[in-house]
């Protein structure tokens, strides 16, 4: 930790609490004072390391030079200015020792409107929270200012207490004090984000009537905020009607269209930068590449990496890895391999990235050879290292490189992580080596529901499903709900086994339960009971249906009509017809479509006729 400054001086004689008579003869001294305070402070600015401490030096001498009648030479203004510097140093600690020195000098000083300011801005700065609202509470209500009042307010919007900062801008329109341009980005900002649409247009509208509409920084706020809140017309038509636009701006407009996936345009807006000569961010291209590689759009990607070549951006970390996860998205394995070699620096992620790459697209001697490549660079393996060497043996059913991989993860202490140990789970079930599969299972020591099901699910996918139901019971006895997943795994063994009455009595287990059936729960049991001529117990099943789904889904219908379909079951499926008349459900344009295409499959020409009208009825 650094060393504080040199302390202030104790005062020896005490101070009058507002020293009048001598405040005419010591305005020299002070202005002289604050002159060589704000030169340190500049000299902060520009990495002047000792600036902070001979400020510091700076007052002790001059407390030591005064006399008791002089003594106002070192007023509150001059260790306002000294929050100055610790506010260029970032310095919590000297700003701190400056507060304690006020504090000791008495109310003349504590209670100054200026010096008070000055700490609510030097603690917000620093990010102290509970030490700025201190501060600001301690200025009087008249002396608050504009400076004071944005202080507390960018802080709380800054901490993620929204609807503080915006009840911090009502207090202050209250007192009377008008918000500037310093004020009001923070209070969108604060809009933004807990989505207050309404609020930021009222503080639009405020913008107008306060003058300070053609300010491009609180106009390159207010496209912030639209686009923030999904209003991207209003974001470009504030964009547009900008008298000058700084790279802010075009950057604001550019988020805009990327936080809501409108990728082409935000392409053409690159474009538009280049032709205006405007060079966007690092960040801004990183978005546009993560936006690109998420909704898989090649041109946005391509044109990220054509600005990034065509303004010379250096491809540190962050950015190589952004066009290396893009490109391995989109298929583009060569451009990522490309932007692989070209970077001086790699971290883990884009290691990683690379591997997983190659392995995604087959390319498994590259992959292993990068694994190979990244040892030797003095890196270990991940869990994510891990877990794409073991997917990718999955398919490849390769023990060794498993083995390995098994040992690798036990060494390293990896062996507990889920996803290396769901991948080892699942390559021990493809090559039918349940014990291993177990012998992982039972090794982690805490286990979710994503663990439970994978393990469940590879007893039951190899047909064991005893001890499918034992962990199932064992799941509950620890007391962790199953998910759907979980039965649906079980229910499904006991069909494929042509168990039906087993796959019913776990199905009602399940019904009494928190968990509902899904889905795959009706469509696995209707088709299953409905191809092996079920057909009581598959009417039941219907009835059971109408009582459990209380809020019947038109999806769910469509999809066990489906499951009818698929088993040619016409008695099953003229019942599920009857529960979706009483459910009134056949105003459903997904369920008619569906029912069409049942009654087509067994020829039923009236009832696809009427279903015909029913369904263009509901198209008008």
């Amino acid at each position: 930790m650094a060393p504080l400054p040199l302390p202030i001086a104790a005062i020896t004689s005490p101070h009058p609490s507002k020293p009048h008579d001598a405040a005419a003869a010591a305005r020299p001294a002070s202005s002289s004072l604050h002159a060589a305070l704000a030169s340190l402070s500049q000299q902060q600015a520009h990495s002047h390391d000792g600036a902070l401490r001979d400020a510091f030096a700076l007052v002790a001498r001059a407390e030591r030079q005064s006399s008791p009648a002089a003594a106002v030479s070192v007023g509150p203004e001059v260790y306002a200015s000294l929050l100055q510097c610790c506010v260029a140093e970032e310095s919590l600690r000297a700003g701190r020792q400056v507060h304690a020195a006020l504090v000791k000098r008495g109310p003349y000083y504590c209670r100054n409107a200026y010096a008070g300011t000055k700490l609510a801005v030097f603690y917000a700065r620093c990010g102290a929270l509970v030490d700025a609202e201190r501060a600001f509470g301690a200025i009087p209500e008249r002396g608050r200012n504009a400076f004071a009042w944005a202080a507390v307010i960018g802080l709380w919007s800054r901490a993620g207490l929204h609807a503080k900062a915006l009840d911090g801008f009502a207090a202050m329109l209250k007192a009377g004090v008008p918000a500037d341009n310093f004020v009001v980005p923070t209070v969108l900002k604060a809009c933004a984000g807990i989505a207050l649409a309404r609020a930021g247009r009222a503080v639009h509208g405020y913008v107008w009537k306060a003058g300070i509409a053609e300010c491009v920084y609180v106009l390159s706020s207010l496209v912030d905020f639209y686009g923030k809140c999904g209003q991207v017309e209003d974001a470009r038509a504030v964009f547009d009607a900008m008298p000058e636009r700084t790279v802010v701006s075009w950057n604001s407009m550019l988020m805009a269209y990327i936080h809501n996936g409108r990728i082409g345009e935000a392409v053409e807006l690159f474009y538009e930068m280049r032709v205006e000569g405007v060079l966007p961010t690092r960040a801004s291209v990183v978005s546009l590449l993560s936006a690109s590689a998420e909704l898989e759009a090649v041109d946005g990607g391509r044109q990220g990496h054509a600005v990034v070549v065509s303004s010379g951006l250096a491809i540190d970390v962050i950015l190589g890895t952004s066009m290396i996860n893009f490109y391995c998205k989109v298929g583009l394995v060569e451009a990522a391999e490309a932007v692989f070699e070209q970077m001086e620096e790699r971290d883990i992620v884009t290691w990683n990235l690379m591997i997983a790459g190659y392995f995604q697209y087959g390319q498994i001697e590259r992959a292993f050879e990068t694994c190979r490549r990244m040892l030797e660079s003095n890196l270990k393996f991940d869990c994510v290292t891990l877990a794409s060497i073991i997917m990718a043996c999955v398919k490849s059913c390769s023990m060794m490189v498993v083995s390995a991989a098994h040992a690798y993860a036990v060494r390293n202490d990896l062996d507990s992580d889920r996803t290396v140990a769901c991948g080892l789970i699942d390559f021990y079930a493809s090559t039918r080596r349940i014990e291993h599969a177990r012998q992982v299972f039972s090794a982690m020591s805490q286990r979710d529901p994503v663990m439970w099901k994978v393990m469940i699910s590879t007893y039951a996918d190899c047909g064991m499903t005893s001890e499918a139901l034992k962990l199932l019971d064992q799941m509950q006895l620890e007391g962790m709900s199953p998910t759907a997943a979980c039965w649906d795994s079980v229910i499904s063994a006991f069909i494929r086994n042509g168990q039906f009455k087993d796959a019913l009595g776990i199905f009602n287990q399940m019904l009494l339960t928190k968990t509902r059936p899904n889905l795959r729960t009706w469509s696995l049991l209707i088709s299953g009971l409905s191809q092996n001529g079920m057909h009581q117990e598959l009417r039941n099943l219907c009835c059971k249906m109408q009582k459990v789904e209380s809020a019947p889904s038109p999806t769910i219908y469509s999809a066990v009509i489906l499951a009818a379909k698929t088993a040619a079951s016409v008695h099953c499926g003229k019942a599920i017809h009857a529960c979706i008349v009483k459910k009134g459900l056949l105003l459903s344009r997904s369920v008619i479509q569906s029912l069409l295409k049942m009654y087509s499959s067994f020829n039923d020409g009236v009832t696809t006729d009427s279903l015909v009208r029913l369904l263009a009825d509901c198209s008008k």
